[in-house]
């Protein structure tokens, strides 16, 4: 274990159990190793290790006990891991390719089987072909840029590029049905692994109100797990009254769906009819405690700092700003000149977003110092008098 400290952060979370050796006393093989978190034994390196933390498979189980940031924390190790080697046969790529121009005999000795620069140009022009198919899709199709990011969208590739030559991907039909239900049942057993933690560690159920689409009021409740949040249900309460009972009714009901023995605390904001359903939750199930949203309450503290009079002298006159620059269309054009960064409205249901105007109106405030002394700024004023008042 000494030599741990000189190793990567994951062999932190393990200990070795046995290392074999050879007979010259060097070592032999990848050691036995133990989980600190969940107690699994099993054989490898840091690879494995991160493979057992992330639980990415690579044959060896998943550990059910590992906190989410440190699953995070790997999982960023792998990547850079992964980019790192992908650095390094770019380096080696491009060394050959060097090395084969310099010196064309020693090229055809050592790495003949490896490199030929006639294929190697026949190639790129084959994977600008093959990028731009994938990115017409993309474009045809209106998917966002975002899904380029996605690690599905990697790993979808990366499976592709194993199949053998004439792969042929899933039809309609297959992705509409026979693939759709088998990634409902995997994602079932993923979700499953949600609340078997929580049987260990416990679990938050928090709920909050929002309106759809269509305007209909939704109760939404999350379970919130070591594992990350578990979506419950959705309940519209179209034409119910928001009462404590009522409230405290279907905090109950989502409990029970989860398990009253895997739940130890109930989240909702701090209004006065879902305290007092927390109360009541508290008073069915003894073990549970209610909390109000931390989001919330901060909020609810800027707004009380907002009604301060000194704070109303600067949020007041920073929204006339905004206003008139945001609301007429040539004095907007003449600040976009200046600043690259837009000015921010605030938002109606969260105080704090008052904040982040004032906040954004800092950072600006030279561009909107330029614009208001820019020419083509005084001319539209005095040109514009009826239009500036308003």
């Amino acid at each position: 274990m000494s030599g741990i400290s000189r190793l990567g952060a994951e062999w932190s979370y393990v200990k070795i159990k046995h290392q074999p050796l050879k007979p010259d006393g060097t070592k032999r093989g990848d050691p036995e190793i133990e989980c600190l978190q969940c107690g699994h034994v099993f054989r490898g390196g840091a690879s494995r290790i991160r493979s057992h933390l992330l639980g990415t498979k690579d044959g060896v189980s998943a550990c059910d006990a590992v906190y989410e940031e440190d699953k995070q924390k790997f999982g960023k190790i792998a990547q850079e891991k992964s980019e790192q080697q992908l650095s390094k046969k770019r380096k080696t790529d491009l060394d050959n390719l060097t090395r084969s121009n310099s010196d064309p005999s020693a090229a055809s000795t050592s790495n003949s089987s490896r490199f030929n620069p006639i294929t190697s140009a026949f190639q790129k022009v084959d994977k600008a072909s093959a990028d731009a198919s994938v990115a017409r899709f993309f474009y045809a199709n209106g998917l966002p840029f975002n899904a380029a990011r996605s690690s599905q969208y990697s790993d979808m590739i990366d499976q592709i590029t194993k199949m053998p030559p004439g792969y042929k991907p899933p039809t309609y039909n297959r992705i509409r049905d026979e693939l759709l239900h088998q990634e409902k049942a995997r994602v079932a057993a993923d979700l499953k692994s949600c609340i078997d933690s929580s049987a260990k560690a416990g679990s938050d159920l928090t709920s909050d109100g929002w309106s759809d689409a269509r305007s209909r009021p939704l109760l939404n409740f999350l379970l919130l797990t070591t594992k990350g949040a578990q979506f419950i249900k959705a309940v519209d309460t179209t034409g119910q009254s928001k009462t404590d009972d009522y409230i405290a009714d279907m905090l109950s009901k989502a409990t029970e769906e989860a398990g009253p023995e895997n739940v130890v605390q109930v989240i909702t904001d701090s209004a006065a009819n879902c305290k007092a359903a927390g109360k009541l939750v508290e008073q069915q199930y003894p073990h549970i405690f209610w909390a109000p949203c931390a989001a919330h309450s901060l909020d609810l503290l800027l707004e009380a700092i907002g009604k301060l009079s000194w704070v109303k002298n600067i949020v007041k006159p920073g929204k006339t700003v905004l206003k008139f620059v945001m609301n007429h269309q040539k004095s907007h054009a003449i600040f976009k000149q200046y600043s690259k960064l837009e000015l921010l409205r605030p938002g109606e249901t969260r105080f704090a977003t008052v904040f982040i105007m004032l906040d954004r109106m800092r950072e600006v405030r030279t561009a909107l110092e330029q614009s208001v002394i820019d020419p083509d700024w005084k001319d539209w004023v005095d040109g514009n008098t009826s239009e500036v008042k308003r």
